[in-house]
């Protein structure tokens, strides 16, 4: 008797303690589903873009600034591919310019617009990492370009004897090569540290579309090295491009100032003028971005969203334009296609 009892007694606290071990393996399931996000891709994000706005009302103007960036850079892509005088590196220079433009507009606009137009706010982990990737890729892949056109203008002005030897079409390709390497080497790892970090169960980007530093917020883990690389490559990679812009321009100031001729410093300006317009619009895009996320915390949520989505069209809508009406020599191949003349 005593025997069944203990027996009984002890497949009772068996069965007590399968039940808390099943308990505790379903509590522990659950909370990596909800903070680690066990499968990344299954894990899906959901915008909020404008629900302040009527969605009709932004996607016109945004539908507008997508078709000037893209008719415009195609035209000026094609006038440079179609014009044997343009074959020049300047004007490969405005060329690859041109290509990342299409690019920076092409990879967050067109998914905003089916966005505001179904009302399917939400993405995959994949399509948003990799969004991520190619809009870190091609901004930074911009202000290269920024900085070779700089040299190309120093050497054209500062030393054009050595012009045609310095500045080649192996130069060209050199310089695309390091571009390439150089920014995927700074956008893969910022990418990769954003698909590493563990995100809670409330995954709402308060964003258009997946910004490194939207998204990074979302996480339940420390973002400290995420936000750090972040910030230290902007410096590094926008602030070498941005000092060796300004060292081109101020020797190029100082070669015109020394030769003291009206008709040179005329001359100068109507060749640097283009660029130094298309170089502020990016840089002054970008720099009020990272601020206003990542310092001055008091601006509303809009105007962080209007602030990044105009880096990624006004400048690209404006840069074919601003070449196309203050470089002679694109202006004149423009008009003579279309049977104007000046």
């Amino acid at each position: 008797m005593k025997t069944t009892r203990e027996n009984r007694l002890h497949g009772q606290g068996y069965d007590s303690l399968l039940k808390h071990i099943a308990l505790a393996g379903s509590l522990l399931l659950d909370n990596n589903s909800d903070t680690h996000g066990a499968n990344t891709s299954a894990l899906e994000f959901t915008f909020i873009c404008f629900p302040e706005v009527h969605s009709w009302d932004i996607s016109g103007l945004l539908l507008f600034f997508l078709l000037a960036a893209l008719t415009s850079n195609v035209m000026l892509l094609a006038v440079i591919v179609i014009e044997p005088r343009l074959h020049h590196p300047m004007y490969y220079l405005l060329a690859m310019l041109s290509m990342v433009d299409i690019c920076l507009s092409s990879v967050v606009t067109p998914k905003i617009l089916v966005m505001l137009w179904t009302g399917s706010m939400t993405v995959t982990a994949s399509a948003c990492f990799t969004q991520m990737f190619f809009t870190v890729m091609f901004s930074a892949s911009e202000s290269s370009i920024f900085m070779v056109m700089a040299f190309d203008r120093y050497v054209a002005i500062c030393d054009p004897l050595r012009y045609p030897s310095v500045m080649t079409k192996q130069f060209v390709a050199k310089a695309l090569v390091f571009m390439v390497v150089r920014n995927t080497a700074v956008a893969l790892p910022l990418t990769l540290l954003a698909v590493n970090l563990d995100y809670c169960s409330s995954r709402e980007i308060l964003h258009c579309f997946c910004e490194s530093m939207t998204v990074e917020k979302l996480s339940c883990s420390d973002i400290t090295p995420s936000s750090l690389y972040g910030l230290v490559a902007f410096i590094v990679v926008g602030g070498s491009d941005g000092l060796l812009i300004i060292i081109s321009y101020l020797a190029i100031l100082r070669t015109v100032a020394a030769t003291r001729s009206g008709s040179v410093a005329c001359k100068a300006f109507r060749t640097c003028v283009s660029h130094l317009i298309v170089i502020c619009m990016f840089y002054i895009t970008v720099a009020t971005t990272i601020v206003s996320n990542r310092v001055v915390k008091e601006i509303p949520r809009p105007a962080h969203v209007v602030l990044s989505l105009l880096h990624h069209l006004l400048a690209p809508a404006l840069n074919p334009m601003v070449y196309g009406v203050l470089t002679k020599e694109i202006r004149q191949r423009v008009l003579g296609k279309m049977n104007i003349h000046p």
